[in-house]
C-alpha cells in the first residue's frame, strides 16, 4: 500500500513589495538556508527556495488572486500511482505540474479549494 512518507514543502505567498524583506526574514532571521529552484521553473515567480531541516519552504510571488493561487502544500509519497488512483476513483480531478527533474508530481484540490500536491523526490526514495 502507498504510503505518505512525509510533508515535503510548503508554498507560501508573498506579495510583490515583500520580496525583500520575506527573503531577509526566512535567510537571516530565522537562519534557513537558501537552496536553488529548478530551471524548468524559470517561468514561474519564485522568490526563493529554503531548506528547513529536512524539509523545504518555497516562496513564490503572488498577488491576492485566489483562482490563480500557487500557495499549496506538498506530499511526499513513496508511489505517486495509488494516490492519483485512489483520487480519480473518488471522482476528484488531478492535473500534472511543469515538470522538476528527480521530482514526478502531480495536483489536486481538497473540497475547501486548498492546492495540494503529491510528489515522488528520487533522491530519497
Amino acid at each position: 500500500m502507498a504510503t505518505v512518507r512525509r510533508i515535503h514543502h510548503v508554498a507560501v505567498s508573498i506579495p510583490p513589495d515583500r520580496h525583500i524583506s520575506a527573503v531577509r526574514f526566512y535567510r537571516d532571521v530565522l537562519g534557513f538556508e537558501e537552496l536553488g529552484s529548478p530551471d524548468s521553473l524559470a517561468h514561474v515567480p519564485i522568490i526563493a527556495w529554503f531548506k528547513v531541516g529536512d524539509d523545504e519552504l518555497h516562496l513564490l510571488e503572488e498577488h491576492n488572486d485566489p483562482e490563480g493561487a500557487r500557495r499549496h502544500i506538498c506530499f511526499e509519497v513513496d508511489d505517486l500511482t495509488p494516490f492519483r488512483e485512489r483520487l480519480e476513483r473518488n471522482g476528484e480531478s488531478t492535473h500534472e505540474g511543469d515538470p522538476i527533474p528527480g521530482r514526478p508530481r502531480f495536483f489536486c484540490y481538497d473540497p475547501a479549494g486548498n492546492r495540494i500536491e503529491f510528489l515522488v523526490d528520487e533522491a530519497r526514495a
